[in-house]
């Protein structure tokens, strides 16, 4: 093994000390207190000796953490504000036992799509003001069952499918606390989906606080035609349910 310089301890010292995991050349910059032409002088050094790893441009982690960190715990650092969402937050929770392609998280921002440790990371957008409804399980920022459950009901292409989704929901779900997401959101459109798998899940909860949400008519997935209206939640249920 090549022998580490005292500058690269440094960084790996600084950084596991500050728990650090990914980190820019401006940190080191900082920490090191040098150029930005050493600095990355430094960081090209660190990558050749496998110390380090570039994860996209301006974005490294040590190679250590690389190694024995889950990437669940790894997706949400590399871009801020973000949390694990929609079916990777449904197989996080165990609410589903298919695995998802894709780590999908949900951002205040646009960010394209990246590849880390063979699995193709995508982020959702969404407005600041449904950003809310996430957690910290140890390392990993992941949206809690309930959220969950809303961010997929708003994008249930992301999420397996409304079939796969209305599967996934568990009998002791907490009412109360979902339909209080619901109606952070003021989507009607959630609102009704809410409130007819809900209904057809058995489970209890107060409806009139939903119904009044619901201005318009809406499908039950988006992506099919309009059929078989369900008029007490004014929905097309254009998907069979299993």
């Amino acid at each position: 093994m090549e022998s580490i310089s005292k500058r690269e301890s440094q960084v790996i010292s600084q950084m596991k000390s500050k728990d650090k995991i990914i980190f820019t050349p401006r940190d080191v910059e900082r920490f090191l207190d040098i150029s930005k032409h050493n600095t990355y002088r430094v960081l090209r050094n660190m990558t050749a000796k496998d110390l380090v790893k570039r994860i996209e441009k301006g974005k490294y982690i040590l190679i250590d953490n690389w190694n024995e960190l889950d990437i669940y715990e790894i997706v949400h650092e590399i871009f801020k504000p973000s949390y694990i969402a929609l079916w990777s937050a449904l197989y996080y929770h165990d609410m589903t036992d298919q695995v998802p392609r894709t780590i999908f998280l949900v951002t205040t921002k646009r960010k394209r799509p990246l590849k880390l440790q063979g699995q193709k990371i995508e982020y959702v957008s969404v407005k600041k003001d449904l950003f809310f409804g996430y957690e910290r399980y140890g390392r990993a920022v992941v949206s809690d069952k309930e959220k969950t459950i809303i961010d997929s009901l708003r994008h249930p292409e992301y999420s397996g499918g409304i079939s796969h989704l209305y599967g996934s929901i568990p009998k002791d779900i907490d009412a109360e606390k979902l339909t209080n997401y619901c109606k952070k959101t003021s989507s009607s459109t959630i609102a009704s989906r809410l409130g007819y798998l809900l209904d057809k899940k058995g489970i209890r909860f107060k409806k009139e606080g939903l119904k009044k949400m619901i201005d318009t008519y809406s499908k039950l997935d988006p992506k099919e035609d309009k059929t078989d209206l369900d008029s007490e939640w004014k929905l097309y249920v254009n998907r069979r349910l299993e």
